[in-house]
């Protein structure tokens, strides 16, 4: 919706321990930073904040640490399936996060009821817990 509306709003729920994320790549110096470390992630996406409400899918992809500063800049792909009862289908995203803090990042395409869709997403850091961080998306399409 062109009108500041989002198309969707779902909340994911990033699980932080081994069974959500698994290293690919270890950090390039890791006596200096973090840098080149590459994560891979399977998370649930939910209509609500708590993790028992609605699920409505999945979000899976990878990060690469992006900086070697001690700030967090992670260039991030990822892919949503989602399927609410009436939409249904995959819709993939990537661009620079920094975790803890509001991102935009690109939507570049999608298949099922989302085939050609385009725009950005906009990604607020909710909370977190030692096992849990809680992000909500709200998308937005050309």
């Amino acid at each position: 919706m062109q009108d500041g509306t989002p198309f969707l709003k779902y909340y994911v729920q990033a699980g932080l321990t081994a069974a959500y994320l698994g290293e690919l790549i270890s950090p390039l110096n890791s006596t200096q930073s973090t840098f080149g470390q590459t994560k891979l992630f399977a998370f649930n996406v939910t209509e609500g904040e708590d993790a028992t409400s609605r699920l409505l899918g999945s979000m899976r992809g990878y990060t690469v640490q992006a900086s070697a500063t001690p700030d967090y800049h992670s260039v991030e792909v990822e892919v949503l399936e989602y399927n609410d009862g009436s939409l249904n289908g995959t819709i993939s995203l990537q661009g620079i996060v920094t975790v803890g803090k509001t991102n935009e990042i690109a939507v570049v395409g999608g298949t099922g009821d989302f085939r050609g869709i385009r725009g950005y997403a906009v990604i607020s850091f909710i909370s977190s817990s030692d096992t849990l961080a809680l992000y909500y998306h709200e998308l937005f399409v050309n």
